[in-house]
């Protein structure tokens, strides 16, 4: 809903709300027969942009939605995107702009909204809200390692024991998805994957009707992937991790609040980055790094490990299996993972085995357009029905 300042038939001024165009697909007219009151909704709408990319909107009048990636919105590829919230909201504010509808502002102050059902107040902004955001990072692992990399990160649980789950091309392993908990987590999610797979697999929707110009820096693109062997984080923090961690309100959320989550997969590298050990040093591997300081409770940790190895059972709500599980977590070795012997227990040591480093674009790369004049460059823009 907009507003302005008018002046009344006494000569004050008043503010007035306005009432938003309506945009979407579709308008949907909904009659109660019991009462006879007629309520009114908007389908989304998608607009379609140069390279098979897209953003869908919506406006019911009253309050105005954007979804999709800006990144992507008008290019090729994204193997990098903007850098910033407030690049990807511009992108969002162009496009609105051009539809006549009002752009995103940032959140300056919050009230507190009346409890009702016995549910403590809820915060009310007076900006946007952000309900999805993703955040995503690019290692080289060097060329043909992508799998033995990410069948690595496989045998690691994130955050509070959340399983991996390896796809079976083994270009992709994820956490929190639907393969693992039912219909996916609704908080958030976190996947790695091979880029030159997903290049690939996206390669003729990507290059429909381009130029050979366009072709030919695709192409350029795969080809840089496999010979640096890079593999993609990609995080997401869904609408129910926004709103429990008070992340959701454009203007006071910052990139930084995001950090320590962001950490996962550095903190799998950093367990991982290990030499190479056998079953009978990993109790002298715990003294040594000084995880335990006396030789009984190394041999109690190597126990657990014993249990593991040979598939035993392990009470997992103990205090005791929680102790030694952060114990060999330290060198690389997490217990609280099914034992697959074709996949751990590998060791990612970047000066011996597998080199792992963040990789910068190429000269040639084309970087995203300053969102503030996107709108200009944003070719075959249409509505898709």
């Amino acid at each position: 809903m907009k507003s302005e300042v008018v002046i009344n038939e006494d000569g004050k001024e008043e503010l007035r709300m306005i009432e938003l165009p309506s945009v979407g697909k579709e308008k949907w007219f909904k009659v109660n027969l019991r009462t006879q009151a007629v309520t009114e909704s908007v389908t989304h709408l998608q607009l379609e942009g140069s390279y098979s990319s897209s953003l869908t909107i919506r406006c019911d009048g009253h309050r105005v939605e954007c979804y999709g990636n800006p990144s992507r919105y008008g290019r090729i590829d994204n193997l990098w995107g903007y850098k910033t919230i407030d690049e990807c909201v511009q992108v969002y504010n162009v496009i609105l702009q051009s539809m006549g509808l009002p752009q995103f502002t940032k959140c300056t102050d919050y009230f507190f909204s009346d409890s009702r059902d016995g549910q403590a107040p809820q915060k009310v902004y007076n900006g946007a809200l952000i309900t999805h955001i993703d955040f995503t990072r690019n290692l080289a692992v060097g060329m043909g390692n992508e799998r033995p990399f990410l069948k690595g990160l496989s045998t690691q649980s994130v955050g509070r024991s959340v399983s991996p789950y390896l796809y079976p091309d083994e270009n992709t392993v994820e956490w929190y998805g639907k393969n693992i908990q039912k219909n996916g987590s609704t908080y958030r999610y976190l996947k790695v994957y091979t880029k030159t797979a997903d290049l690939l697999r996206h390669l003729k929707k990507n290059t429909k009707h381009v130029s050979d110009e366009d072709f030919q820096y695709y192409d350029d693109l795969i080809q840089f992937t496999v010979v640096n062997g890079v593999v993609r984080e990609e995080h997401s923090f869904k609408r129910e991790y926004l709103k429990r961690n008070d992340l959701c309100a454009y203007g006071f959320v910052k990139e930084e609040d995001f950090e320590q989550e962001l950490q996962a997969i550095t903190e799998i590298r950093n367990r991982l980055e290990v030499s190479n050990m056998k079953y009978e040093t990993i109790a002298d591997q715990l003294l040594a790094e000084g995880i335990c300081t006396n030789r009984q409770s190394a041999n109690s940790t190597q126990m657990y490990y014993s249990l593991w190895l040979h598939g035993e059972y392990m009470d997992k709500t103990k205090s005791q299996f929680r102790e030694h599980k952060r114990r060999l977590l330290m060198i690389g070795i997490d217990i609280s993972q099914k034992l697959d012997i074709t996949r751990a227990p590998l060791r990612l040591k970047e000066s011996e085995i597998i080199e792992v480093r963040e990789i910068s674009a190429p000269d040639w790369y084309r970087q995203p357009i300053n969102p503030t004049v996107a709108v200009k460059h944003l070719n075959h823009l249409r509505l898709v029905a």
